[in-house]
């Protein structure tokens, strides 16, 4: 059976490391039916307190696996107003015309 990411869950995993600025850990998560990257960094504080530093970043156009095992697109968060493509002049449309298109 695969692995499903489920609401409100993740999981971190130690990451095998090429250079110092690398994550200790990498894994995901899922909020809000996205899922999140998650890297952390092993920090000791001026204290000499030992914690974890944590980076999430929404994961890019990969889709995920739905429960019935379908490959389906991720859905995308909602983070205000939708930008749209300015609608094209007369300056943009050939002064020919488009009746020379073969369709």
């Amino acid at each position: 059976m695969a692995y499903e990411q489920r609401e409100g869950q993740g999981s971190l995993f130690k990451n095998e490391k090429q250079n110092d600025r690398q994550p200790d850990y990498r894994g995901t998560i899922m909020i809000g039916g996205v899922t999140y990257e998650v890297a952390a960094w092993e920090r000791t504080s001026q204290r000499g307190a030992q914690y974890l530093s944590l980076q999430a970043s929404q994961q890019q156009n990969r889709g995920y696996q739905s429960h019935q095992g379908q490959q389906t697109a991720a859905p995308r968060a909602n983070y205000g107003p939708q930008m749209q493509a300015p609608a094209p002049t007369e300056a943009d449309i050939p002064a020919d015309g488009l009746d020379d298109l073969p369709f």
